[in-house]
């Protein structure tokens, strides 16, 4: 649906757009909600490009535009010539929504609702949660992974060849010592989460030598210049790899929070209901189930305005 939306956006720029293209694309908006939600995000480049008319007027950003449309087979080296024409680079890092350039360009990637698993060239195996991005970067000399968004979980291979694994994140640098743990990098600038469940990780920041060591069931945070002190993991935060969520006397607006991570469109919780309090596993694939458990086991309604706009509210208040 990225693909398609990113296809109809570059030649809908590209001034060779006929008649036939436009109705064809005004069809596939209206086929589903989500070709719309995809189309208004894209469209949102707009007043970039609009800052850049000269850019639009050069032949070759044109030229560039245009080649968009014959490597649809390759969405990456597709946004890499768009970003090249100097159209695409501020928006796609610079703004919240930035997400779907960077998955777009990313090696490995998830969407909203998705975990993947992926088995290295060394023997590293990857399992990436809901939303999130790595980049990897072998060579010679080391291997690094780079950790765009979102969350992975990492269990570490044997290389044959000796060479140092790293993981980076915008806030931290991370040296596994023969280990498996997961590192999740939050928005809104609380950092890099680092959590052991084996071994141990020797954890850093950029530009800065001085290593503290994260232990077997610990975990820390990196953000800001500095590293926490490392604190217990809780072990229901790691669910998420088994494919649950699973709740210990949680507040179900701390709960709907968790849930929302892997849905698309709004998913919130009323104020009225998020101190009441839920026990129990839930199944990460099939939300609207979880949807109609909490419903069953709690004084709450699941009230749709949309399928992509719904609120966790008391009981009766629909």
């Amino acid at each position: 649906m990225r693909d398609q939306a990113l296809a109809w956006f570059t030649l809908s720029q590209s001034g060779d757009i006929s008649e036939t293209d436009l109705q064809q694309l005004q069809r596939w908006r209206q086929s589903d909600s989500e070709h719309e939600r995809a189309w208004q995000r894209m469209t949102g480049l707009t007043d970039v490009i609009k800052n850049r008319a000269q850019a639009l007027e050069s032949p070759v950003a044109r030229r560039a535009l245009q080649q968009t449309r014959y490597v649809s087979g390759d969405r990456r080296q597709a946004l890499k010539i768009l970003i090249g024409a100097g159209l695409l680079g501020a928006v796609g890092w610079q703004t919240k929504d930035g997400h779907w350039l960077q998955s777009a360009l990313a090696d490995l990637s998830t969407a909203t609702g998705e975990r993947r698993r992926h088995r290295l060239a060394d023997g590293t195996q990857l399992w990436l949660n809901t939303d999130s991005a790595v980049d990897i970067r072998f060579d010679a000399h080391e291997r690094r992974i780079l950790v765009r968004y979102g969350e992975v979980d990492i269990l570490t291979g044997s290389d044959s060849a000796r060479r140092p694994l790293l993981v980076q994140t915008r806030d931290a640098l991370l040296r596994p010592l023969g280990t498996r743990f997961t590192v999740r990098c939050d928005e809104a600038g609380s950092g890099t989460l680092l959590s052991v469940s084996s071994g141990r990780v020797a954890a850093s920041m950029p530009g800065n030598l001085a290593e503290q060591i994260v232990e077997a069931g610990y975990q820390a945070r990196i953000a800001r210049g500095s590293i926490s002190h490392p604190q217990p993991i809780n072990a229901a935060s790691l669910a998420w790899i088994d494919g649950f969520i699973v709740a210990e006397r949680m507040r179900l607006g701390d709960f709907v929070a968790q849930l929302a991570r892997y849905r698309s469109g709004v998913l919130r919780c009323d104020p009225q209901v998020a101190d009441l309090l839920l026990t129990g596993s839930y199944p990460l694939d099939d939300s609207e189930r979880i949807l109609s458990l909490l419903e069953d086991s709690l004084p709450v309604s699941i009230v749709r305005r949309t399928r992509y706009w719904v609120t966790v509210a008391a009981r009766g208040s629909a």
